[in-house]
């Protein structure tokens, strides 16, 4: 998980000055196996005393993944709802295809997915 966290951190350069700021306080340490925590620390201090350079982003960036998983079973992704499958068979309103927003407000188009 660590490898995971050094690859999202070291890959968003909203944080660059940070990682600038850690190489020249700390010139010898092993930026891949320290950074994270400082960083938390760094942004975890500026939260507290409610500096607007802690972003809602680079808070999110400081605490790292969650703990918990969460399952869901439905979500609209670029204006497309898709359906776990065991969630839509209870239904008696089933839609076998792709749902679409038209152009008026309210307008959907469907495609039948078996005719195609």
């Amino acid at each position: 998980m660590k490898k995971v966290i050094w690859h999202v951190l070291h890959n968003s350069p909203e944080i660059d000055a940070y990682m600038n700021e850690f190489q020249s306080e700390r010139p010898e340490s092993d930026m891949q196996q320290e950074f994270p925590r400082w960083f938390e620390s760094k942004i975890g201090n500026l939260y507290t005393a409610n500096d607007p350079r802690c972003t809602p982003d680079l808070f999110a960036l400081a605490c790292g993944q969650l703990s918990t998983a969460t399952s869901i079973n439905s979500c609209i992704v670029n204006g497309v709802k898709f359906v776990v499958h065991s969630r839509d068979v209870k239904r008696t309103t089933q839609n076998n295809g792709i749902c679409s927003p038209g152009e008026k407000p309210g307008e959907m188009y469907y495609v039948d997915m078996s005719t195609v």
